[in-house]
């Protein structure tokens, strides 16, 4: 999860600053960094409505209930979700950068294929409470019972397995009674591109995931 990543990067960063391994800037260029930052924020709209309290205060005047962008299900908002985790994800990139952490993901520039990885893993997770419908809630499904086969360890590329059996009907504290170890097993691959991300959640009962997602 990014929160965590960005801990550890976090404390590598302070670290770093600390021992004296990266210099702390002076005013003029924190000023200079931090604008380059808010700049680059407000080509995400959902990032913008954060910080920008002249933004925000148009959105909630502008965007009401029935607006596309109350819609998780529209292409538009999905652009809009990805851009966001996107612009967290390079902030994160460059702090792990500048503080030697050992996990590449990228730049601030852009991307490579273990933070779209990333990217996609935050977009996958948060989709699952959006992929349940009317026969879910009659099922006793929850998002916890989603699949998640489209996540896997970007070190070793094992993904993640399935639990046993729904989530409300877990007993047991032993991990063979909680997941279905077999279904882990296997390659994930190096990182998932937007593309194979949209091909893997495609298909019955899903929202309309063909669409495509601007990176």
């Amino acid at each position: 999860e990014e929160h965590l990543l960005a801990l550890d990067v976090t404390a590598w960063l302070f670290l770093a600053q600390i021992t004296g391994d990266l210099p702390l800037p002076i005013d003029c260029e924190i000023d200079q960094f931090n604008r380059e930052t808010l700049i680059a924020a407000m080509d995400s709209p959902l990032l913008r409505r954060q910080v920008d309290p002249a933004y925000r205060e148009k959105w909630e005047d502008t965007i009401r209930v029935d607006h596309w962008a109350e819609d998780r299900s529209d292409c538009r908002t999905r652009d809009m979700i990805w851009n966001l985790w996107d612009i967290q994800y390079r902030i994160l990139a460059r702090d792990a950068l500048d503080s030697g952490y050992p996990l590449g993901i990228g730049s601030f520039d852009a991307l490579n294929e273990r933070g779209q990885a990333l990217v996609s893993f935050n977009m996958i997770t948060d989709y699952a409470r959006y992929e349940l419908d009317e026969g879910s809630s009659k099922n006793w499904d929850t998002f916890r019972d989603c699949d998640p086969s489209c996540c896997y360890s970007i070190f070793t590329g094992q993904r993640a397995s399935p639990l046993k059996r729904q989530w409300l009907e877990l007993d047991g504290s032993e991990l063979e009674e909680i997941v279905d170890g077999e279904a882990g097993d296997g390659d994930g691959g190096t990182g998932i591109t937007p593309e194979i991300f949209m091909a893997d959640m495609a298909g019955p009962g899903s929202l309309s995931l063909q669409v495509g997602i601007k990176v």
